[in-house]
């Protein structure tokens, strides 16, 4: 695919010989591609180039799964900043929204909240916001250990981590339904969203630590999940933490959090990261109470796709 929008501009379909580093520079969510590239070895995530004049000059990444609420797809677009304002960013949405549409009913975006060039964009594209989410960062040399495992303790609840040498594939099949029902479950998956791939699922994990259960005798009612925070090694992110409707109420989503936070400092991690919607009260009051900060906030747009 290559698409001319003017003389001066164009759009490919990015390859292997592209370098994603140099038309992320400034872009303010930059570890958020980083981790898109890394998830496209097992999730359908197309990419393309812009150029100006010949050179890169910014790309565009599109997911045309249910991943977003609303059953949208969700995109990246980032224009390098001496190349703002000549059409770029137009033509790379064109082209994403494109490839999304007919199979999503609208594509979504994110950008960071108070920077001034992609509030500019938005207000020009007139794209309403359709979310709000808190990022917050918890310093894992500083949370009160003592507090961190008696609350890491439920009565009557088993907290462990994924036996990963010992678990196959229908034990990792199990784990992933339940982590996606929960998902789908979640605020900012409502109406269709929080689509995610059984292989994508499974690579993020790689220590046993990443990913922690809780069992109420043998039954699976609560996961939370870190994931490596691209161009931080010292730090994680939080994919996911969620706990089956019967069983909320109990700590149990708290006692997975602290215990994974001890044995994240235990291995030298030094912050986790995490990011939750806007108007999630209860995760945001526990994030709260367990010392985390916020760090900065995200900002969701939609475009309906007809």
């Amino acid at each position: 695919m290559l698409r001319y929008v003017s003389d001066l501009v164009t759009v490919r379909r990015m390859t292997d010989e592209d370098d994603l580093a140099t038309v992320n520079a400034g872009n303010p969510m930059a570890w958020q591609a980083v981790w898109w590239q890394d998830l496209s070895a097992t999730m359908d995530i197309r990419w393309f180039i812009g150029l100006v004049d010949g050179v890169p000059a910014g790309f565009a990444a599109v997911c045309p799964l249910p991943v977003a609420a609303g059953g949208n797809g969700a995109a990246i677009v980032h224009v390098l900043p001496d190349n703002r304002r000549r059409g770029l960013g137009s033509a790379l949405r064109g082209v994403v929204e494109n490839v999304a549409r007919g199979q999503r009913p609208g594509l979504t975006y994110s950008y960071v909240e108070g920077e001034a060039d992609s509030e500019a964009a938005v207000r020009a594209w007139s794209l309403p916001v359709v979310g709000h989410h808190h990022e917050s960062v918890l310093d894992l040399a500083a949370v009160d250990q003592a507090h961190y495992r008696a609350t890491a303790i439920v009565p009557g609840v088993e907290i462990a981590e994924l036996a990963l040498g010992d678990s196959d594939d229908a034990a990792w099949r199990a784990l992933h339904e339940f982590v996606q029902a929960r998902l789908r479950e979640a605020p900012d998956s409502t109406d269709g969203g929080g689509d995610l791939p059984y292989e994508s699922f499974r690579d993020m994990v790689d220590e046993p630590w990443m990913l922690l259960t809780a069992r109420d005798g043998a039954v699976l009612v609560g996961v939370t999940q870190v994931m490596r925070r691209p161009g931080d090694p010292s730090a994680m992110n939080t994919f996911f933490t969620g706990v089956s409707a019967a069983a909320r109420g109990r700590g149990i989503a708290t006692a997975l959090k602290t215990r994974q936070a001890l044995l994240m400092a235990d291995r030298g991690v030094a912050r986790v990261f995490t990011q939750n919607m806007e108007g999630n009260e209860a995760i945001l009051a526990a994030n709260r109470t367990l010392g985390f900060v916020r760090a900065s906030g995200y900002v969701d747009v939609a475009q309906e796709l007809a």
